[in-house]
């Protein structure tokens, strides 16, 4: 069989005015299969290369999944040798480069509106001095606002739900407003799973969202162009501010991170935007934030409890009244604002204000059966009822009863 460079090459002599005996001399080739070649190019087949084996077939669906997996060349494998692979390294180091090649990623730009998004996500800086001298690993909290690409960040030696909220607020002042989305990593401060498309948001993250007036969107896993720009940022400040600089104490640092941020990080020409955020920022973004709430939110505490058979909860020794329907169950308890309420399946079942000193109940009598919550003439009524059926004499015993 003719491999396809001969037909290609036949065709070309013949185009240039070769007959079929003088082409089928110049390649040494029989005239008849010169012949058979024109016809076939005139009908307008397709002529296809003869497929060549190669020692990677029987491995190319498993180099692909681990390719999607975002393995290098090198762990592919070293990993598909475990399946029976004798091939050589270059072999598979030029198929995965050759694979990525016809299969690059296409992204589209993400272009929002002033005061749309912030991106927030934290970077770790290694270990510092915490405030009270001790040496401690550290993250750096960045949160930058996707329009101006003005950027906040602060230090802080935990990623946990109340350190993640607190530098949302530091941020959301830093920036005189409040942006209406916050596009976050899969921290768990913030997503207890990570999912796109039903994100189960950490409660108190959430109520968070809520007071302030934004709405946050969780970024795919193993997706960072979801959030390309925070990732630059905290890249940023990683290597033009922590990198090679160490001082004595944390105040030291967070001073020099604060003067940094305002005399270096947001007054230069951004590298993307070819525009300095701060400039940005006061003339387009700051008026289209959302306004700062008057009153500072109001950490709240999340608690779970066992409703006992009276019908209540107990929280710091005081005791509080669920529906009767959820006894022996466990529900979830949201202390905020002088206010404690209860939760089952996130579905409110009671209200309560929250009561000082111990041993004190507060009790809704609604929430128990009603058997257990009628009034005396109810109840007289009822025994009289049921005296009567029993008999005359009963009845006249009642009623003497009742007089008394």
């Amino acid at each position: 069989m003719l491999r396809e460079a001969m037909y290609t090459t036949i065709k070309t002599l013949f185009d240039k005015g070769y007959n079929k005996t003088q082409i089928a001399n110049m390649l040494g080739i029989d005239r008849g299969t010169v012949r058979n070649v024109l016809i076939r190019i005139e009908k307008g087949e397709e002529i296809k290369r003869k497929p060549v084996s190669s020692i990677l077939d029987p491995y190319k669906e498993i180099i692909k999944t681990k390719i999607n997996q975002e393995l290098s060349a090198k762990r592919i494998f070293q990993d598909i040798q475990e399946y029976g692979y004798t091939g050589s390294y270059d072999t598979v180091k030029k198929y995965v480069g050759k694979y990525k090649k016809s299969h690059t990623k296409v992204y589209m730009v993400n272009n929002t509106l002033p005061g749309e998004e912030a991106q927030v996500d934290f970077g770790y800086i290694g270990k510092i001095p915490d405030p009270t001298g001790k040496f401690k690993k550290a993250w750096v909290f960045c949160m930058i606002l996707s329009y101006s690409r003005l950027m906040y960040c602060e230090i802080v030696f935990n990623q946990e739900v109340e350190t993640f909220i607190r530098c949302h607020e530091n941020a959301f002042k830093y920036f005189g407003g409040v942006p209406k989305i916050v596009k976050i990593d899969n921290l768990k401060a913030a997503i207890l799973e990570a999912n796109f498309y039903e994100p189960i948001y950490q409660r108190e993250y959430k109520e968070f969202g809520k007071y302030h007036g934004f709405s946050s969107i969780p970024c795919r896993v193993k997706t960072p162009t979801d959030k390309a720009k925070i990732e630059s940022g905290v890249k940023y400040v990683k290597n033009n501010f922590f990198k090679g600089l160490s001082f004595k104490t944390y105040e030291e640092y967070t001073d020099k991170l604060k003067s940094w941020l305002d005399d270096i990080c947001n007054v230069r020409i951004h590298g993307t935007t070819k525009k300095i955020p701060k400039e940005v920022f006061e003339g387009e973004e700051k008026l289209a934030l959302m306004p700062l709430p008057i009153e500072k939110y109001d950490f709240s505490v999340w608690a779970t409890r066992k409703v006992n058979t009276n019908c209540h909860i107990c929280y710091e020794s005081n005791f509080y009244s669920v529906p009767y329907r959820f006894i022996n169950s466990e529900v979830t308890l949201w202390v905020c604002n002088k206010l404690n309420k209860i939760y089952s399946n996130y579905e409110l079942i009671a209200t309560h204000l929250k009561m000082e000193g111990k041993s004190q109940f507060s009790t809704n009598t609604v929430y128990y059966p009603d058997y257990k919550v009628k009034t005396k003439i109810q109840l007289q009524l009822e025994y009289r009822q049921k005296m009567e059926i029993i008999g005359p004499n009963a009845l006249k015993f009642f009623d003497c009863i009742l007089d008394e």
